[in-house]
């Protein structure tokens, strides 16, 4: 298993542990906000009142389960990463990009080789001229001469 893999192995581990503190804390929040609250049926206040308090215990005891596995599981994928990061070689250090080549002085430099122009495309012959157009009313006046 290559370090990058081991890596993100750890950080889920470390995920997993947080994720069982949170847990935690939000079963022992709802376990106080079923306890504390004030719903009662008239004729049925005593059974209510022992009724959320077992809902409240049952809550605290999900959360703890709960907590307490992903809790488990975090710890073992912590411990498990640990023991192939520790057996894994020492990571290289990255290699560092090459400095740009340095410019040689002008003298020794080749010239560069001239680019030769390109050729000037011939001109277009020139459209002849079309003949200029009468305007119609003078057409009109023709015709009717004829």
């Amino acid at each position: 298993m290559n370090r990058t893999t081991l890596e993100w192995y750890d950080l889920l581990a470390r995920g997993l542990l947080w994720g069982a503190g949170i847990v935690l804390f939000l079963s022992l929040v709802g376990a106080v906000v079923i306890a504390g609250s004030e719903t009662a049926v008239p004729l049925l206040e005593e059974a209510e009142r022992q009724g959320r308090g077992f809902l409240a215990l049952a809550t605290l005891g999900g959360g703890l389960t709960s907590a307490g596995i992903l809790g488990g599981l975090g710890a073992l994928l912590r411990i498990q990463t640990a023991e192939r990061l520790a057996k894994l070689p020492p990571e290289p250090k990255r290699h560092e990009p090459d400095p740009p080549p340095r410019r040689e002085p002008r003298a020794k430099r080749e010239p560069k080789p001239k680019r030769e122009p390109k050729p000037k495309p011939k001109a277009k012959a020139k459209p002849k001229p079309r003949p200029k157009r009468e305007p119609k009313a003078e057409k009109d006046e023709e015709s009717s001469r004829e």
